[in-house]
């Protein structure tokens, strides 16, 4: 069986991706009718000059949304009823911690070796940092990654990508949300970004005006209080407390945007109750506004089961998600995704082709392809295991230095709150004193959080990019410097 395909090596686009559209249109026009028999994945690999692997990644997805089937000890075929359309990704479609076959695009190995960063003073830094470099994804495997690339498609190194992001890589992240958060969505809906600023950007150029109101954690992300008050918004901090954002505080009256981390609050720790989340919903469809859901340090969870996400419980399409692969893959990769209601997925799209390219194919198809072979499900495993003894190894040697200690944030990611006794100085004080012995922590000491119960009373550790040696070290010249303050 000869099949009229022709896959353009100097495209943009995927030869896996061309290979699906190009089968799948022979199968919606009839001319591969229902139940017949495909050729063999080794012979169509053949025919058309490309590896096989690209070949199995093209019927995978195929399978995955009912244009084929498998028919054990047969063979492939057109399935008997393929949908009309295509389908967007269900819970159904194949789980991505299930390995596939398929064509890793690794980025360059300047993000898998990439340290954690250090103090310029060479002290003992807990501030929350990069990931130390023992815990990222080893160099081997970006090594053979990158060879089994780039013998596929050698012409993929330095391409750009469409404005929206590779489609293979939206593909498979609507595949993982659906599979790991509950999330049912398209990949239409989802727009590959640099990070959390460049996703903030692309949904406030869609709806914040100057002098707009926008709701903010108060204590928060410093960036992107810093990015919405240099777009001229009026920035309105709601204060937490230990299960996130205080609700009843929320402002009255029009809004255009609120940006929230329900998860994990950053940076105290705290995980927003169901009913917290649903008052939050209804206040943003009262007030006229839209929510940014930031959900970055979703996959690096340790015990309890996650809150369901807003994108899941949201009615209104009121809620743009958005996800990264920068606290498990090393801050050197600059790559995350923007999850948008489906009418606006069109307008974001237009809003980033003004402004960037859809960035480069070679590194967006490393992460696909990590996804879809279960390779970043393997490392997501290591890398828990790794953070939660580090995270055990922090509580131990703070309570072996001060007693009992109340913290937050214990549950997910890789920092934690240290919720200071009554008699103990203010946060700012010991932070300047620890730093005279070399020590860098951070705390709850911004004056825009000061309706905040944690306002000064509250210490943040950092615990991804430190070893045991250098914790315990730093611990120690904590305490020493809590002594001398305390005299």
């Amino acid at each position: 069986m000869n099949l009229p395909l022709q896959l353009d090596r100097t495209a943009p686009v995927p030869l896996q991706d061309q290979l699906f559209e190009q089968l799948r249109e022979l199968i919606l026009s009839g001319k591969l009718k229902p139940n017949t028999r495909v050729i063999a994945t080794r012979f169509l690999a053949e025919q058309v000059g490309v590896s096989r692997r690209t070949v199995l990644f093209a019927y995978e997805r195929l399978i995955a949304e009912g244009y084929l089937e498998t028919r054990p000890a047969i063979g492939t075929f057109v399935s008997p009823t393929p949908p009309r359309q295509h389908k967007p990704v269900t819970s159904s479609t194949a789980p991505l911690d299930t390995p596939r076959q398929g064509v890793l695009y690794p980025p360059s190995l300047r993000y898998a070796a990439k340290p954690a960063a250090a103090p310029a003073d060479g002290g003992i830094d807990f501030s929350p940092t990069v990931l130390d470099p023992s815990m990222q994804l080893p160099q081997k495997v970006w090594l053979r990654w990158m060879r089994e690339v780039l013998l596929a498609d050698a012409a993929i190194f330095g391409k750009p990508g469409p404005a929206a992001g590779v489609e293979t890589l939206r593909y498979v992240i609507a595949n993982y949300l659906a599979a790991t958060r509950g999330i049912l969505a398209s990949p239409e809906q989802i727009i590959v970004v640099s990070g959390r600023r460049h996703a903030c950007s692309l949904v406030a150029h869609l709806f914040q005006r100057h002098s707009d109101r926008v709701v903010l954690e108060a204590p928060g992300d410093d960036d992107i209080t810093t990015f919405f008050r240099t777009r001229g918004a009026q920035v309105y901090g709601v204060p937490v407390d230990e299960t996130g954002l205080v609700t009843e505080a929320l402002p009255d009256g029009p809004a255009s945007l609120a940006y929230v981390t329900p998860a994990r609050q950053n940076p105290v720790g705290g995980s927003l109750p169901q009913a917290r989340r649903a008052e939050l919903i209804e206040w943003a469809r009262s007030s006229g506004a839209y929510i940014i859901e930031d959900d970055s340090d979703s996959d690096l969870r340790y015990q309890g089961v996650a809150q369901p996400p807003l994108a899941t419980i949201d009615p209104y399409g009121l809620v743009f998600y958005i996800g990264s692969f920068t606290k498990s893959l090393g801050a050197g990769l600059c790559l995350g995704y923007l999850l948008v209601p489906p009418e606006f997925a069109e307008g974001i799209v237009a809003i980033k082709s003004m402004g960037t390219e859809g960035g480069q194919s070679f590194e967006q198809m490393v992460i696909a392809n990590l996804l879809a072979s279960g390779e970043y499900d393997h490392h997501l495993r290591r890398l828990r295991k790794l953070c939660l003894d580090q995270r055990d190894s922090l509580i131990g040697t703070l309570r072996g230095h001060f007693g009992e200690v109340k913290l937050l944030g214990t549950e997910s990611g890789t920092q934690l709150t240290w919720l200071l006794p009554e008699h103990f100085p203010q946060a700012s004080a010991i932070i300047t004193a620890a730093r005279e012995r070399g020590v860098r922590i951070t705390g709850v000491t911004d004056p825009g959080a000061q309706d905040c119960k944690f306002y000064e009373r509250a210490l943040i550790f950092g615990y991804g990019g430190l070893n045991l040696p250098r914790m315990r070290e730093g611990i120690a010249l904590l305490s020493e410097a809590l002594g001398g303050l305390r005299v």
